[in-house]
């Protein structure tokens, strides 16, 4: 019977604690061992020296001119930036499974008019938030021009009122 009041006392917490002594061997930072064996830095046998041929090239093409020699540039020029032609993709979805190409247009750096009038308006705010994030991602701007109309811009887009410029392209 008293086995039982005594687990009741410990469970309730009225016998005094058992103290258990431990042992601790006080160990320095450094002196802790290692589980790994340190590895030795092997040095490479010493190779033969062989004589090497090298050739160097030079790329050249011929000038417009015709004159001489230009070397060849390897600079790739930005999507929709071909001869400074902007471009502006007017969308009037009808539902919110259209919106991944909203952002693929901006991605190709394409100004974006969204015309949401003919969506339910729960799905429409679904929409603009969606693709204001997309925007707000590649460093886009977004303007409410009308509406349920809405302007979206890539980063290299400036956007202007008759008041003022809104967003100007930012100079490294």
């Amino acid at each position: 019977m008293s086995g039982i009041f005594n687990k009741l006392r410990d469970f309730v917490g009225l016998n005094e604690p058992v103290e258990y002594e431990y042992e601790y061997e006080d160990i320095e930072g450094d002196a802790y061992p290692t589980p790994y064996p340190q590895e030795q830095p092997v040095q490479p046998p010493p190779e033969e020296e062989r004589p090497t041929r090298r050739r160097s090239r030079e790329r050249t093409t011929v000038s417009e001119a015709g004159v001489g020699p230009s070397p060849i540039n390897n600079v790739i020029g930005m999507p929709g930036a071909v001869n400074g032609i902007s471009e502006v993709a007017v969308i009037e979805p009808r539902s919110f499974e259209e919106m991944p190409q909203v952002i693929q247009a901006l991605r190709e750096r394409k100004s974006v008019v969204l015309n949401l009038t003919i969506m339910d308006p729960d799905q429409a705010q679904r929409a603009v938030d969606f693709v204001a994030g997309g925007t707000y991602a590649i460093d886009g701007h977004q303007e409410r021009i009308g509406e349920s109309i809405f302007l979206f811009t890539p980063s290299c887009v400036q956007v202007s009122t008759q008041s003022g410029v809104i967003h100007e392209i930012p100079t490294p």
